[in-house]
């Protein structure tokens, strides 16, 4: 039991000290954004598309924050912000599955264009889905009704901040609230590990990876990167994607799909802690990238060359 907790205080260390490294900047450069108008600017710009989605401008700079930053610079963005909007769970569950489609797209991106696929490709890929889904998700919420209730932040705060020292107590508690958000994370993943989650992903996933088209060497890679994700894994996703026993199509599929859906535990956990309803977050999310592999599998089944000649990385 003490080997137990003590490999999860080592592992809340090893997550919160880098990413506080850039947080606490962060939460600075946020502030003089929106004091210079810089939010609103952005928010302006992306209008149309987030109201495509069914969001207010503001979710914009959100998905921005993610995209270019990571998913807990986002989160810090999402607490300010939030509180001075009037949404629904459904717009909530939107922005929280568009985010894990999409978000630190250039590191991410960059692990996959070391595996063997185009840089440029995967980015691509996760943004253009990322709204694709966002827009169906919408369409889906909509048309039913479901999840109109009003959303509540579980950690509210004021919709007007009159100082900046009011200001800046608020981030020290946004910030604990990241580290709780990480504690739970950590506990709830070593669990998962104990009672044998991560085995029940790979036996689950393993009929429907094969019929996707992906060979039985790319599992291991697959299961990487749905169990640790891109960015942790992403030695491990190289090593096996560079691997001679993995054919194109696998590389081409399997980077696909981690792209679409990666670190599930993880990011299903955080996501439905900001209030990301699993239908979304999980369950469509899911789905929907399984639907654009059998695409992608399609597309190469019938324009291999150009996938061969714009997409693959030459050795």
């Amino acid at each position: 039991m003490n080997i137990f907790f003590k490999t999860i205080i080592s592992e809340i260390k090893d997550i919160s000290i880098p990413l506080y490294k850039i947080l606490i900047p962060f939460v600075f450069v946020v502030k003089i954004l929106e004091e210079i108008g810089f939010i609103k600017f952005v928010s302006t710009y992306f209008e149309p598309i987030v109201q495509l989605m069914g969001l207010p401008a503001e979710m914009g700079f959100i998905w921005v924050t993610a995209i270019i930053v990571n998913v807990y610079a986002a989160i810090i963005v999402f607490i300010n912000i939030v509180p001075g909007l009037d949404l629904t769970v459904a717009q909530v569950t939107i922005i929280t599955t568009v985010i894990l489609i999409a978000h630190n797209i250039f590191v991410e991106s960059a692990i996959t264009r070391s595996a063997g696929i185009s840089f440029f490709y995967a980015a691509f890929l996760r943004i253009s889905i990322g709204f694709l889904a966002g827009l169906i998700l919408h369409k889906l919420y909509s048309s039913f009704g479901f999840l109109e209730e009003k959303y509540s932040l579980i950690f509210e705060q004021p919709k007007l901040i009159l100082t900046y020292t009011e200001w800046f107590y608020g981030q020290i508690k946004n910030l604990a609230f990241i580290f709780l958000i990480i504690c739970i994370l950590v506990l709830t993943l070593n669990i998962f590990k104990k009672i044998g989650i991560e085995h029940l992903i790979r036996l689950m996933l393993k009929v429907p990876l094969r019929f996707m088209g992906i060979g039985e060497q790319a599992i291991n890679v697959v299961i990487v990167g749905l169990t640790i994700g891109i960015q942790f894994g992403g030695g491990l996703l190289i090593k096996e994607a560079k691997s001679k026993e993995i054919d194109k199509q696998s590389i081409l599929l399997s980077l696909s799909f981690l792209n679409l859906v990666h670190a599930i535990i993880e990011d299903t956990i955080l996501m439905s802690i900001m209030g990301g309803h699993l239908s979304g977050i999980l369950f469509f999310r899911l789905i929907f990238s399984l639907l654009i592999v059998f695409i992608i599998l399609f597309l190469y089944k019938n324009f291999e060359g150009l996938f061969q000649k714009f997409i693959f990385v030459r050795a």
